[in-house]
């Protein structure tokens, strides 16, 4: 009995001295992100725009739903945050479990949690895993879609659905 709390005590200190520091979420997206801007994960516009039309990309937005529905860019994938591992399966995979789209961009309003979700989507085994920010597009006066309607009323009626744009990009 004795032997055992003192292993178990040492284990628990051991522990502790290999244990690092805490990094708290802004801290580890920002660095995650710099990672990925300086070894060239970090998607442009253009590269997000042809991959959108090229079969061998798959574009997936790890927003919620409610942030997916009041903007996204149209074509993209809609994968959220609750399991998106499994969500990428019926987009990436064929019947056989082999990929279709072997390479992805994950996006987000500000790619901090894209940043994060991509470290799990490269070892899932994509070939090659790039990120971007939402606001990046907006703010390149590129459309964004929207489930959302302009009017407040409930019956479904005279509901304006489509793409939009910022306001410094209207004429």
């Amino acid at each position: 009995m004795k032997f055992s709390k003192i292993v178990l005590s040492m284990g628990l200190i051991a522990s502790t001295l290999f244990a690092g520091e805490f990094i708290d979420y802004s801290t580890l997206s920002k660095s995650l992100k710099a990672d990925a801007k300086k070894n060239g994960l970090y998607a442009s516009t253009d590269e997000v725009k042809a991959a959108l039309k090229d079969e061998k990309w798959a574009v997936v937005d790890v927003r919620t739903l409610e942030e997916w529905s009041a903007g996204f860019i149209k074509g993209t994938q809609r994968v959220g945050r609750e399991s998106p591992e499994k969500a990428l399966e019926s987009i990436v995979l064929d019947d056989n479990n082999k990929f279709v789209k072997e390479n992805l961009i994950v996006i987000c309003n500000s790619a901090s949690r894209a940043v994060i979700e991509a470290q799990t989507f490269r070892q899932m085994g994509f070939k090659t895993v790039k990120i971007y920010d939402l606001y990046s597009w907006i703010d390149e006066c590129n459309p964004i879609t929207t489930k959302y309607s302009s009017h407040e009323d409930k019956d479904g009626t005279n509901k304006k659905f489509g793409e939009y744009y910022a306001e410094h990009c209207k004429k």
